[in-house]
C-alpha cells in the first residue's frame, strides 16, 4: 500500500481481511481507505487496479461503458465509453509500454505516479488537487453527502519506455469535440479539463486532450482484429521463433505481388507448418509492423498488402501523443 496516498492512520479504519466496498453507493473515509489499502488506483502493469471500476451496476445511456483484460499490461481495462476503449488499443499499437486508466488524482501530497518502476526514485512526491486548485483557483467538488474530497481521475495514464530505459507519463482525456466546444466557461467540465491539465504541469508529464471520435472506423477494427493478445512473454517467444521469421522475410518479398494468405500458405507447406500457426504469425507481423501494411483501409488479407503502416503509426503518434494546451 502506498502510504503516502493516504497521509493518514489507514489502520485505524481498515481491517485486512474485509474485502474492499463496492464504489457505489455513499462515499466515506472507511470506505476510501478500505479501497486505497486493497491496492486501486496504485501499482503498474500486472499491479495495477483500476480506481474506478465497471461493475453490473454501472450504465449509462450516452456511453458504452465495459471492460476487457489486456495480457500484455496484465491488468483489466475499466472504459467508460467506446473512445476509451479504442484509444487503449490505439495507444498499445504505438508502442505504450503500459497504459493505466481511471488513473487517480489524489487530493493529497502523494508519490509520483511513476514511481515503482525501474530507476525512478520513491523519494518524488507531487502535489495533490487540493493544493493545486487553490493554486488554480479551481472549484473542487466533494461526494455527494460526504465531506470526502473527489477523486477526480485520468481517463487513460500512458506510460512510455524509451531506448535509454528513462520513462515518459502522458495524461490523456478523452472527450468529444462537441463536447469540449458546447461546454460552458463554468461547467463542471471544463474545470476537470483544467485541473487534469494543471496536475500533469505538476507532475511534469505530457497533457493530450484526445476527442475519439477522430480515430477511423477502419482502424479501430483492425486494432481489434489484429491484437495479438499475448504476454510479453509470449510475444517475446513468438519473435524469436523459427516460424515467425520466416513469415516475415517471406511476406517481406512476395505479400507485396500477390495476396497476403497466399504468401502465408507458402511458408507453411514449405516448412511443412500448420496453416492457422502462419497465419496468426502473419497478423501479429501486421500489428508489430514488423510487416508493413496499412491497417487504415479495410483488412483484406486475400489481397495484396499496401505499404503505409509504419508512416501511419509514426502519424497517428504525433498527433495523439504530442502535448496539447
Amino acid at each position: 500500500m502506498n502510504q503516502r496516498v493516504l497521509g493518514f492512520r489507514p489502520e485505524k479504519f481498515v481491517t485486512s481481511s474485509r474485502r474492499p466496498p463496492p464504489q457505489t453507493g455513499r462515499m466515506t473515509w472507511t470506505k476510501l481507505y478500505a479501497l486505497i489499502k486493497a491496492g486501486y488506483g496504485q501499482g503498474h502493469l500486472y499491479d495495477y487496479l483500476p480506481f474506478l471500476r465497471v461493475t453490473k451496476k454501472d450504465w449509462s445511456d450516452k456511453a458504452n461503458m465495459g471492460h476487457h483484460r489486456s495480457a500484455a499490461f496484465g491488468h483489466t481495462h475499466h472504459y467508460r465509453s467506446s473512445g476509451e476503449r479504442w484509444l487503449i488499443h490505439l495507444l498499445k499499437w504505438l508502442g505504450a509500454y503500459d497504459a493505466r486508466d481511471q488513473y487517480p488524482m489524489w487530493p493529497w501530497a502523494h508519490e509520483h505516479p511513476l514511481c515503482g518502476l525501474p530507476g525512478f526514485s520513491s523519494d518524488i512526491e507531487v502535489p495533490g488537487t487540493l493544493e493545486i486548485a487553490r493554486a488554480r483557483a479551481i472549484k473542487l467538488w466533494r461526494y455527494v453527502g460526504s465531506d470526502v474530497p473527489y477523486i477526480y481521475t485520468i481517463d487513460i495514464l500512458s506510460t512510455w519506455r524509451h531506448e535509454s530505459g528513462e520513462f515518459e507519463l502522458i495524461g490523456h482525456d478523452c472527450k468529444p469535440e462537441e463536447q469540449v466546444k458546447s461546454a460552458r466557461p463554468s461547467s463542471r467540465l471544463l474545470a476537470k479539463l483544467e485541473l487534469m491539465r494543471s496536475y500533469c504541469g505538476a507532475v511534469q508529464c505530457k497533457y493530450v486532450l484526445t476527442h475519439p471520435e477522430l480515430i477511423g472506423l477502419h482502424l479501430q477494427k483492425n486494432l481489434g482484429a489484429l491484437d495479438p493478445r499475448l504476454t510479453q512473454q509470449q510475444i517475446e517467444a513468438l519473435k524469436s521463433s523459427s516460424l515467425y521469421r520466416h513469415t516475415v522475410n517471406h511476406c517481406l518479398r512476395w505479400a507485396y505481388q500477390m495476396p497476403a494468405s497466399t504468401a502465408g500458405e507458402e511458408v507453411a507447406k514449405a516448412n511443412s507448418w500448420n496453416p492457422a500457426e502462419v497465419l496468426r504469425a502473419l497478423r501479429a507481423a501486421i500489428w508489430f509492423q514488423d510487416i508493413d501494411h496499412d491497417i487504415s483501409v479495410p483488412l483484406e488479407l486475400y489481397q495484396p498488402l499496401i505499404r503505409g503502416g509504419l508512416e501511419l503509426r509514426s502519424n497517428l503518434f504525433e498527433r495523439w501523443c504530442k502535448e496539447r494546451q
